[in-house]
């Protein structure tokens, strides 16, 4: 499997030179626990980390055209991942687990209180479903990890939205990848370099 990261050309610059992403860890419990006195970032819908696109650099790309006026492509090579670090939302099993977990109601209540706190500190950009399902990933991992099992990538087949078409970005409901997240990409990343799509034709 190949890995594509899409970001702005400046950022890409940095990363290829340093070899290496900002480390994105985060305590998503941090914001109710500091308030205003630390801003935390907003997760995406599969919590924290770098967001790659697995064998599709195309969607990387589009990914990156909705906040980038020069859009980069960045292939990025792995050490062999661990299954037993992998939510696989894919997977039946882990769905039925992450589904159960969500279901309690008090989680349900930490999720939207978090997700207030986010809403009254940051102008919430894209989907508030997304959101609200990166914290409660965030929640699910920190569960997991009280059970000594320790999420470093999450995997999930996910929809990347439609370019717009006057009306904001289209969504149509139906899965068009699959998103890789790397949580700690300091000690899993490899090698970073900028894709050429000239290698496709």
């Amino acid at each position: 499997m190949r890995y594509y990261h899409g970001t702005a050309n400046i950022n890409a610059y940095k990363i290829i030179k340093n070899q290496r992403f900002k480390n994105p860890s985060y305590n998503v419990d941090a914001i109710l626990w500091e308030g205003t006195r630390q801003k935390i970032k907003v997760p995406g819908s599969l919590g924290y980390g770098i967001y790659t696109f697995i064998d599709n650099p195309n969607l990387a790309l589009e990914f990156a055209r909705k906040e980038n006026e020069e859009p980069v492509v960045l292939e990025v090579s792995l050490k062999n991942i661990n299954k037993t670090n992998l939510l696989d939302l894919t997977k039946k099993e882990h769905i039925n687990q992450f589904q159960k977990f969500a279901s309690y109601g008090k989680k349900a209540e930490k999720a939207q209180e978090i997700f207030n706190a986010f809403k009254d500190q940051h102008k919430i950009i894209g989907t508030s479903q997304d959101v609200y399902a990166g914290i409660m990933t965030e929640l699910f991992i920190a569960f997991l990890k009280k059970k000594k099992f320790i999420v470093r990538y999450v995997k999930k087949h996910t929809e990347t939205l439609l370019p717009p078409n006057g009306n904001g970005y289209q969504r149509l409901g139906l899965f068009n990848g699959t998103e890789f997240t790397i949580r700690y990409p300091g000690v899993d990343v490899t090698e970073i370099k900028k894709y050429s799509f000239k290698e496709e034709a």
